[in-house]
């Protein structure tokens, strides 16, 4: 994963901070210690310009945790001096990330619709397609596990420790209210039976070529465009997981 471009850096730095809009100086020294980074106490001479603070700032973290900032930032920016950008720029501003990386849109709606696990484990994924098509599908199927443990736990469940993908997914599943017994719709019901398949798709390919297990004669797969594949429909998968999960939730509170 490559750190994050000066120039889209320094596009996320004036929509925060640039000028009298978004955060004071003293307010972005706050924003980045959760990071990682210790923040030196600012100068109490000529204090430095705020964009060129929030880019010194962001060029200091590790590339996974600028993309965590500024997911966060776009997500849920914290209270702020001065007005900051609205939800549409903030939207912009994450897919212009996203284009960067050479990652679907899909990235984008992972980042505000998911849990902080199932994010992490899409950046991991994401990063890998280019880089080692192989570790690409060990880190999909990582996401997906990832994705429905985390749900299972939110859900007051112990997971299944089978190992089996499938068994893992049809638990989560049946958690959230999906299978026919309980009324789901039919043509939700096909969907998620076609989601099942995939899954197992998913954990085919991936025990065959995946870092987990080698390949006869020490092969190894290097199909960019599968391996893509497979992140993408994992995340796809990650994505409708979630998005039953926070509506159950919503649903919940209100009855």
């Amino acid at each position: 994963m490559q750190p994050v471009s000066d120039g889209l850096a320094k596009r996320f730095a004036q929509a925060f901070c640039y000028g009298r809009q978004g955060y004071s100086l003293e307010e972005l020294r706050q924003l980045f210690p959760s990071y990682g980074l210790q923040v030196p106490d600012l100068d109490l001479g000529m204090p430095p310009a705020k964009v060129g603070f929030f880019c010194t700032c962001l060029s200091a973290l590790s590339p996974m945790q600028q993309r965590q900032f500024l997911y966060d930032l776009c997500d849920s920016p914290p209270p702020a001096s001065h007005a900051l950008p609205s939800e549409a720029d903030r939207l912009d501003l994450l897919h212009q990330l996203a284009q960067a990386d050479g990652v679907s849109p899909l990235g984008v709606e992972l980042s505000s619709l998911t849990l902080h696990a199932t994010r992490q484990q899409w950046f991991v994924a994401a990063s890998r397609i280019s880089e080692s098509p192989a570790s690409a599908l060990t880190a999909a199927r990582a996401l997906l596990e990832t994705t429905c443990t985390t749900v299972l736990h939110k859900r007051g469940e112990a997971s299944n420790s089978s190992g089996k993908l499938d068994r893992l997914f049809k638990q989560t599943t049946e958690s959230l209210g999906i299978k026919s017994s309980e009324g789901a719709a039919q043509g939700t019901y096909q969907v998620v039976n076609g989601l099942v398949q995939c899954v197992n798709g998913l954990a085919a390919v991936s025990n065959l070529g995946g870092d987990r297990h080698g390949l006869v004669g020490g092969a190894t797969i290097t199909d960019h465009s599968l391996a893509g594949l497979v992140v993408h429909a994992a995340g796809t998968v990650s994505l409708f997981i979630v998005q039953t999960h926070r509506s159950n939730l919503r649903t919940e509170a209100v009855t």
